[in-house]
């Protein structure tokens, strides 16, 4: 598709996702605005990736981007620092952690099997498309004691509404000097896995809580999480 040619790449490939989802429901039989689906065997290549895309929040910060979150939730009501924190405590992706049902929770483990996507809604795989057991530490298990659950999903909040809010709240925190970069929702997840490293949890278990592999693990976060000196040997 020549939409995927422009530049930005991020704005191109969400265009190029729009109009595959637009052709697919016009072609649905009970729409009937097509014959056929012309984009049905059409695969979105993957997205390049960078090598800056990592970002850790440092640990004298992440206090700061909770409570800018739990500061005066106009927007719906929602608590959003608790899906912050949640992100930070299971290094689970934003659609992962939409997708949430209370079903899933088994004992003190919760299974991620499903992604909550902003073109196509719920989707019954993850990224990766492997189911995984992630452990519910402390501070989960309080989380989910302060949410109601008069909803299959454990987070039915709105997803864009999350990010949106989340920019929102930390932008005059930023301008203020009190965090070193303007954080999106997913460096929550760089951080946890930055920091999971860190504590010297094994890459290959890691690897399994976070949904990748241990050569992804490897490349992008052994390397990111602090500084280190030169030993004299």
């Amino acid at each position: 598709m020549w939409v995927l040619k422009e530049k930005p790449i991020p704005s191109s490939r969400r265009v190029a996702m729009y109009l595959k989802t637009m052709y697919k429901w016009a072609a649905q039989e009970d729409v009937g605005h097509m014959n056929r689906n012309p984009l049905a065997s059409f695969k979105m290549p993957k997205a390049p990736q960078k090598d800056d895309d990592i970002i850790v929040i440092p640990r004298n910060e992440v206090e700061i981007v909770v409570q800018a979150l739990a500061q005066k939730r106009t927007y719906q009501s929602v608590n959003w620092s608790l899906y912050t924190e949640f992100m930070l405590q299971t290094a689970m992706r934003t659609g992962e952690v939409r997708a949430l049902e209370w079903k899933d929770i088994k004992e003190n483990k919760i299974l991620v099997h499903q992604n909550y996507t902003l073109t196509h809604g719920l989707k019954d795989s993850t990224k990766t498309n492997k189911k995984r057991w992630v452990p519910l530490n402390g501070k989960c298990q309080e989380i989910l004691e302060k949410l109601p659950k008069e909803n299959q999903f454990i987070f039915p909040w709105d997803r864009v509404a999350f990010q949106s809010y989340f920019r929102k709240k930390l932008q005059p925190v930023h301008q203020k000097g009190l965090i070193s970069h303007l954080y999106r929702p997913y460096d929550c997840r760089h951080t946890a896995i930055s920091y999971w490293i860190e504590s010297g949890i094994p890459v290959p278990q890691v690897a399994a809580w976070a949904g990748n592999t241990s050569e992804i693990i490897f490349k992008h976060y052994c390397n990111t999480t602090k500084e280190y000196e030169m030993p004299e040997l």
